[in-house]
């Protein structure tokens, strides 16, 4: 579809919509796997196709007043905002996506520039006058860059992030999780592998009175005799740390119904709780793994299958 005439400028709407949607999504796409969060395809998917229909309605009878900045840039903030929203670092998520737009435009201007004519360069590709093909190997080639430069963007050294849900009295909570090759946490008894995750995204799972106790400034031995005047919070217990900067030291750990990482269920894992953040950037809020991960897992794996073929004994 276009609008056209003589004297009039033409706008291949389709080619609008195509052209925005894929860089709208690449740069959202872009964001998250800079930022190492977990990808949510469609919930990127869906705000890049919002965004188009902002982009198309430009170009439609009436909307000439869309395209004026001020009304642009709150959009894209808001596009950004929703495609980002489930992670709690979400305005520095937005941040970096604009950070992204404007570096994209910065290179369009430069092609503009080599080409001589920036003005008539950056006009054709807001009416996106280009060919099918142009536009279509131009978003491959796009894409492509993306995989190659960005494509390990969510790994961390030697870790990676991932989706790993904690399960406490039957309910579940999703957390992004660092697989760290430097964490060599397990628990003592069995030898399976802790994951340490920030306390404060299980308030809701447990009781009111364990929550109080949890929130309060006390060292990790004076939270443990004030949870274990509680029913509940008799199923915590102190583990033994040591990290850099700190030689020794002592975490309150919570023995859940299970963990599951990468669609392998381990149960009765034990949760260390950590008071503060585990990330600057709030990328992930938990660590799971080690240097000895592997055989962690394998243990772990090993205690599950066991505990399966005792319950199918039964």
């Amino acid at each position: 579809m276009r609008r056209g005439g003589e004297g009039v400028t033409v706008v291949y709407i389709d080619r609008v919509a195509v052209l925005n949607f894929l860089v709208d999504y690449l740069l959202l796409l872009t964001g998250a796997r800079l930022a190492g969060i977990p990808l949510r395809r469609a919930r990127l998917a869906l705000w890049a196709l919002l965004g188009t229909l902002y982009a198309v309605a430009v170009f439609l009878p009436g909307g000439r007043l869309l395209a004026h900045p001020l009304l642009r840039a709150p959009a894209g903030a808001i596009m950004a905002l929703g495609a980002y929203w489930p992670h709690r670092r979400r305005w520095r998520l937005v941040a970096l996506f604009g950070l992204l737009s404007a570096a994209l435009a910065g290179v369009v201007l430069a092609l503009g520039l080599a080409a001589g004519d920036p003005g008539r360069y950056v006009t054709a590709l807001w009416h996106a006058r280009i060919s099918w093909p142009v536009l279509l190997l131009s978003a491959g080639g796009f894409y492509v860059l993306l995989q190659i430069l960005f494509r390990r963007g969510v790994r961390h050294g030697r870790g990676e992030i991932m989706e790993v849900t904690v399960a406490i009295d039957g309910r579940e909570r999703t957390v992004p999780t660092l697989y760290d090759t430097g964490n060599t946490l397990c628990d003592p008894v069995s030898g399976q592998a802790v994951l340490v995750l920030e306390q404060d995204l299980l308030y809701d799972l447990w009781p009111p009175e364990v929550s109080g106790v949890l929130r309060q400034a006390l060292p990790p031995e004076e939270k443990m005799v004030r949870l274990h005047r509680i029913e509940r919070g008799k199923a915590f217990s102190l583990l033994p740390f040591r990290s850099v900067g700190v030689p020794s030291g002592l975490l309150l750990a919570f023995r859940s119904d299970s963990v599951t990482v990468e669609g392998c269920r381990y149960r009765r894992t034990l949760l260390a709780l950590s008071e503060g953040p585990l990330s600057d950037g709030g990328a992930y809020h938990a660590l799971w793994g080690g240097e000895e991960g592997n055989v962690h897992e394998r243990t772990a794996a090993q205690t599950a299958a066991r505990a399966q073929e005792m319950d199918h004994t039964v």
